[in-house]
């Protein structure tokens, strides 16, 4: 598939994927140039004057949480936004930002971000068993940075890329035996957005009990530094408003059994029962969580696909989320990468008839990959969150057959 540090791979091989590295860079590079004086407007739009307008009402000693019936100028030409479904941490860690102009402010925060994709990938590519040599990891950057996924980040100032980034040194500092880094990246990205909580599960089936202590000791600080009547607000008044936006977005588990329950009903989706609802995507959520939990258990041995139930559990906790746009399927990018890989890893030419899940996940994935590039094709939105989900499975399945390549079980390496 590509370069892999330590391996063999002829020199004809090496520099035909070299040039491809070094053609990928500059396209991506060029789109960069193109994209970012596309968005010197977004300041002022969606989501970023939500950000900006939390952060300076927080500063002025105001509540954002509390839901207001009509807009409240803060300043000329800023109005406070009715609800913010943010967490206080948030809010407040990125206040300092409301000092600054917005203009300002939205480059700064959009550097950040960028930065954010370049550490992401490089953290899973050093953590990659064996580690991503360099013309591959230029490659992986530039399909990232020419993604819908990133392109959308990068207009609506997502905070996704951040994510990303913290949930990618969460997985590396565990790799190397570093509980408590492990969990306070975790723990961060958690505060900034809840629901990557979720992927502590790889630390709980994994037993992994140092950094998840670690994890839960450090998201409560958070809670606690930050005032919690805030939280108690974000849960008692702005996650019911947070619900009705849910029938806007198509990628969660929650949305796609929303409008299942509706059609099947006759209702809107508005008026959906809730408590068929909330049944039916707890059911679905405990199958997906099985098979999360069943890798984790099963592969605690296995140091090559420790990464692709990182991106299992990242997948996961994108599904079980209540509510997610498209650009944050960014947090695709552990399954996608370690899903591919293990299925290249694995493929044997001598035994097709072995290969059939491994085939058909590595299918499945590139299928998601191709909607993330060619703009051309229409993102269907949940059916592409679970095909990604269950293809990476698929794989990991078919990798810890006994008779697949490096089969023997090994301790994960520190």
């Amino acid at each position: 598939m590509a370069e892999r540090a330590g391996s063999h791979t002829s020199k004809p091989r090496l520099a035909l994927i070299r040039s491809g590295a070094a053609i990928l860079a500059i396209v991506a590079a060029l789109s960069l140039a193109q994209r970012i004086p596309a968005v010197s407007h977004r300041y002022d739009d969606v989501d970023f004057t939500f950000f900006y307008g939390w952060w300076t009402d927080y500063s002025s000693g105001g509540d954002p949480w509390m839901v207001s019936s009509k807009p409240i100028d803060l300043r000329p030409g800023l109005s406070r936004p009715r609800n913010c479904n943010y967490p206080p941490f948030f809010v407040e860690v990125f206040s300092p930002l409301a000092r600054l102009d917005q203009k300002t402010a939205f480059w700064i925060w959009e550097a950040v971000q960028l930065l954010c994709v370049l550490a992401a990938v490089l953290t899973l590519a050093r953590g990659s068993d064996p580690p991503l040599g360099a013309a591959p990891t230029i490659i992986v950057l530039s399909l990232v940075l020419l993604s819908r996924q990133y392109a959308g980040a990068l207009v609506a100032a997502q905070v996704t890329p951040m994510l990303l980034a913290l949930l990618s040194a969460s997985w590396f500092c565990a790799r190397r035996e570093r509980p408590a880094a492990a969990g306070l990246w975790l723990a961060l990205a958690a505060l900034l957005k809840l629901y990557p909580v979720t992927a502590g599960g790889y630390f709980l089936f994994g037993r992994r009990w140092r950094a998840l202590a670690w994890t839960v000791g450090f998201f409560a600080a958070g809670v606690m530094l930050t005032n919690p009547a805030r939280w108690s607000e974000l849960v008692t008044l702005e996650l019911p408003v947070s619900y009705n936006i849910v029938g806007h977005a198509e990628l969660t588990v929650l949305a796609f059994v929303r409008k299942s329950v509706a059609h099947f009903a006759g209702t809107t989706v508005a008026a959906a029962p809730l408590f068929a609802v909330l049944g039916f995507t707890a059911l679905a959520d405990l199958a997906l969580l099985a098979i999360a939990a069943a890798a984790t258990i099963t592969g605690r041995e296995r140091a090559d696909l420790d990464g692709l139930v990182f991106g299992l559990w990242v997948t996961l906790a994108l599904l079980m989320s209540p509510l997610a746009w498209i650009p944050e399927t960014l947090l695709l990018l552990p399954a996608y990468l370690f899903g591919m890989l293990a299925a290249w890893d694995g493929f044997q030419p001598r035994a097709e008839t072995r290969q059939i899940a491994l085939i058909a996940g590595a299918a499945m994935l590139a299928i998601c990959i191709v909607t993330a590039l060619i703009k051309a094709v229409p993102h269907p939105g949940f059916p592409v969150l679970l095909a990604a989900y269950l293809g990476a499975a698929l794989i990991f399945r078919a990798r810890m057959r006994p008779d697949s390549p490096r089969g023997e079980a090994r301790r994960l390496a520190p």
